[in-house]
């Protein structure tokens, strides 16, 4: 078995910008208490979109693929592992995802 990831630069830029993209929108929903919970969000993101993309073989049939990246599978990798990260940190680090006040 052959390790190497097909990626191209105009991949690696649309993934970086996806998750960007991704972090920055999640950073906005809710209360976040951290002021980087973004970035983990972010690199949340671009792990599963490669995972997704490269290291699932079957993945490679589905198109579009453009640059070497399977465009559908690492959009679907992407904000899976992105929104577990995102749920995780919120909720491990006291935010919240409404403004308003919670009844206990």
């Amino acid at each position: 078995m052959e390790f190497a990831i097909t990626l191209g630069i105009g991949g690696w830029l649309v993934l970086l910008a996806g998750a960007l993209l991704f972090g920055v929108i999640a950073q906005y929903i809710g209360e976040a208490r951290t002021g980087y919970e973004w970035l983990a969000d972010g690199i949340a993101a671009v792990i599963g979109a490669v995972v997704a993309s490269e290291f699932i073989i079957s993945t490679r049939t589905f198109e579009p693929v453009w640059d070497g990246l399977a465009i559908v599978p690492a959009l679907i990798g992407g904000l899976a592992l992105g929104l577990i990260v995102e749920l995780a940190t919120r909720f491990l680090t006291g935010g919240r995802y409404t403004s308003r006040p919670i009844a206990v």
